[in-house]
């Protein structure tokens, strides 16, 4: 009786030394992960809405700059081995290409220059987070980051 009972109370020890003990490594990326969308949220935040024609690109440039820094914080950071490829093909992936649709969506903004016809037809053609599992990334515990990635709203 008293091995089983030293036993309970290494076991716990050994699997945490071997790697199998408990979501560490998933706790750490999600406070990682939410401190990165915690910024972006708050700079986002900080983004003042476009009264004018004028203002669209402004905010269509600050939108993707943090959008990108955010993106590449997340991209540098380095996943549990055992949920990186669905991070990658649910999340990381996908918000990567929203990116490179931000950018082109940019450009696009810019050469419309003030045109507000122009500016009007590229609002309701902008970029949107339907490729970026949002469910997932609740379900993952960083409910922040789908708020923040979340264009629906």
């Amino acid at each position: 009786m008293l091995l089983v009972k030293r036993l309970l109370l290494v076991l716990p020890l050994l699997l945490t030394a071997c790697g199998g003990g408990g979501d560490d490594a998933q706790d750490a990326y999600v406070a990682e992960a939410t401190k990165v969308c915690e910024v972006a949220e708050t700079d986002a935040d900080a983004l003042t809405s476009p009264t004018s024609a004028a203002g669209i690109k402004p905010f269509v440039d600050g939108t993707l700059a943090i959008a990108t820094r955010a993106q590449g914080d997340l991209a540098a950071l380095t996943p549990p081995p055992d949920d990186a490829a669905e991070l990658e093909a649910k999340v990381l992936t996908p918000f990567a290409e929203l990116v490179e649709e931000g950018k082109a969506y940019a450009a696009e903004v810019d050469a419309a220059g003030t045109d507000g016809a122009k500016l009007l037809a590229l609002v309701a053609e902008q970029p949107s987070a339907e490729g970026i599992d949002l469910e997932y990334l609740r379900s993952y515990g960083l409910g922040v980051c789908a708020d923040v990635i979340d264009t629906s709203g």
